[in-house]
């Protein structure tokens, strides 16, 4: 598994919980102490836990839910191609079956002429 692939979300992960959890937590804290207007606490509040949640979201969307969908295409792209390889085999060896019965009746039509010059040559 790459670095970047573990990463990514690690830090998309860290970065909802300080914007969805942490900065609210300490306005509201900073609120409760009476060190800032509740209003503008509040607005902050919303602000990030709505900043958090869209980030959470496109972070879910572009690391987990793009690479499996890639990653299906991809195993579709490998399957079509495994078909197609044996489609070709089968065509090749459908070919081979053709031609060694062409040759089979080359060979009958040759063995008949063979038995027919034997009986004029016996007599029978």
């Amino acid at each position: 598994m790459k670095a970047s692939s573990v990463l990514a979300p690690a830090l998309s992960l860290l970065l909802v919980a300080l914007l969805a959890l942490y900065v609210p937590l300490k306005v509201i804290e900073g609120v409760s102490a009476k060190t800032l207007d509740p209003l503008f606490g509040g607005i902050i509040v919303v602000v990030s836990i709505v900043a958090g949640a869209t980030l959470g979201f496109f972070a879910l969307v572009f690391t987990v839910v793009v690479p499996l969908a890639e990653s299906e295409n991809h195993d579709k792209k490998v399957y079509a191609l495994k078909i197609r390889e044996v489609e070709e085999k089968l065509a090749i060896y459908r070919a081979r079956q053709r031609a060694m019965l062409e040759e089979l009746d080359e060979i009958k039509k040759q063995l008949e002429e063979i038995r027919d010059i034997l009986k004029e040559g016996m007599g029978v």
